[in-house]
């Protein structure tokens, strides 16, 4: 086995480079209509406002949500969705689809919301969410075919084009935990993150949050010296497939050290409510009481610069050492982590660089930490700046 991943290395790293050709003689400008239906009975918008390029380790990662909208009182079913992606001479780069064609799931019922009822409203989630960095990429344009599901009458929007920007990050991140530790969630594609449906949460809270804030968030996990995520018997751990135990305290995560991930002043705190460690969240009675941002237990922000604010959440009740107005430094401890808020079912700090202070208003922002080593396999990756997502092994 050895000799074998020896050997596909060696392999990987003499594999020669591709040779650019010109294809100027090859056009592909009538490959994708860009035809629209005279009658509009979807309408579609994407959020955030500013869509951007999240540069990862392998790809360019956009993650943004389309907001859809039956404007009919008939049942429209999603036929088809593709997204054609150009460079900046508006050449055809590259393309995807979803349709219904397959056996047992077709690709487009793994959109789950493929439906639209009468004057529903709805979230889908952008489904085409990355590229290889070898593409030039401009702009993507995506085209959607709707039917009605009783006449089977087509409609067709062929120029719904999104232009992604790269975000330029200022200020330098560092860990805001020490030890080795993991991403147990991120905002991958299938991540609860990204699962956040900002037409359903704005409808539930009265409008009281209305920006996922959570697009580009981390959930920090710490790693045990048994390599577990819990301080649990053996037999116990051999026996456990899944994340969910009954006492978010066997987390080595669980009453850990949190650090200012970079300099800034602190704009808001709140440090006093119950961790619910033998209970769970209420959200019902959060948005009645005008209470929705105890969704974060007891937290932190941090303002950096005029734009970028780090959000540090579910710390342990009255753990934190820092106050309002209070200035810290990178690395500086602020307190512990907790089991507050809706820290769902194990304990770890959720955290996310966000545009503004007010993270039920503010965007979320794609975040690189600096001097990161990965641990893959046996294999030690450092990078002088990185991203990171769901499943990095950190050695800190």
């Amino acid at each position: 086995m050895r000799y074998i991943q020896q050997l596909l290395t060696v392999t990987w790293l003499t594999l020669p480079l591709p040779t650019l050709l010109a294809a100027q003689e090859i056009k592909l400008a009538d490959f994708l209509s860009n035809h629209m239906s005279d009658e509009q009975v979807v309408s579609i918008s994407t959020e955030p406002a500013t869509i951007y390029f999240e540069d990862a380790r392998d790809s360019y990662n956009v993650n943004f949500d389309f907001i859809l909208e039956n404007q009919t009182d008939d049942e429209l079913v999603l036929k088809f969705i593709k997204v054609a992606v150009y460079d900046k001479q508006k050449n055809l780069v590259t393309y995807r689809y979803l349709n219904h064609n397959g056996v047992g799931t077709p690709g487009i019922h793994s959109l789950g919301n493929f439906e639209l009822k009468a004057k529903e409203k709805t979230t889908l989630y952008n489904p085409f969410h990355s590229f290889p960095k070898s593409m030039e990429i401009s702009y993507l344009r995506y085209m959607f075919t709707y039917a009605d599901k009783n006449t089977k009458q087509e409609y067709y929007y062929g120029n719904l084009v999104v232009t992604p920007v790269s975000y330029s990050q200022t200020v330098q991140l560092e860990l805001p935990i020490k030890g080795t530790s993991t991403i147990l969630d991120g905002h991958d594609y299938f991540s609860h993150h990204r699962r956040f449906s900002p037409t359903i949460v704005r409808e539930f809270t009265n409008q009281q949050m209305m920006s996922n804030f959570s697009r580009y968030a981390l959930d920090f996990v710490l790693i045990g010296e048994n390599g577990s995520l819990r301080r649990l018997p053996h037999d116990a751990l051999a026996t456990s497939y899944d994340f969910h135990v009954n006492d978010a305290t066997n987390f080595y995560s669980d009453r850990s050290l949190i650090y200012s991930p970079a300099d800034g002043i602190v704009v808001e705190v709140q440090n006093n409510l119950d961790d619910l460690y033998g209970s769970r969240f209420d959200m019902e009675k959060a948005v009645a009481t005008d209470q929705v941002k105890s969704i974060a237990g007891n937290y932190l922000v941090i303002k950096h610069n005029d734009h970028e604010y780090s959000h540090l959440f579910h710390f342990l009740k009255d753990s934190i050492k820092v106050n309002k107005g209070q200035q810290v430094k990178v690395g500086q401890p602020l307190g512990l982590t907790g089991f507050s808020g809706a820290a769902t079912t194990y304990s770890h700090l959720h955290y996310q660089l966000m545009d503004g202070q007010n993270f039920l208003t503010a965007e979320s922002l794609p975040a690189k930490f600096t001097n990161i080593t990965l641990l893959l396999g046996n294999r030690k990756l450092h990078f002088p700046e990185v991203a990171l997502d769901t499943g990095d092994i950190i050695l800190n």
